[in-house]
């Protein structure tokens, strides 16, 4: 499993950028989302990549 976090301080600048990771990384198995605010917001994402061989 692997995570990706998202740091702002501005709200709609984070929601922007989450959402353009999602629409980018579709394929990925979305396991849990987490959100938590304070000076900054901060939303981690925990996923897993499909297992499926590479082309080359």
């Amino acid at each position: 499993m692997k995570i990706k976090t998202f740091s702002s301080p501005d709200s709609r600048l984070l929601e922007r950028d989450v959402n353009q990771w999602l629409e980018e990384n579709s394929w990925l198995k979305i396991i849990k989302i987490t959100q938590s605010s304070g000076q900054a917001h901060l939303i981690s994402i925990w996923y897993e990549e499909p297992n499926v061989p590479m082309l080359g």
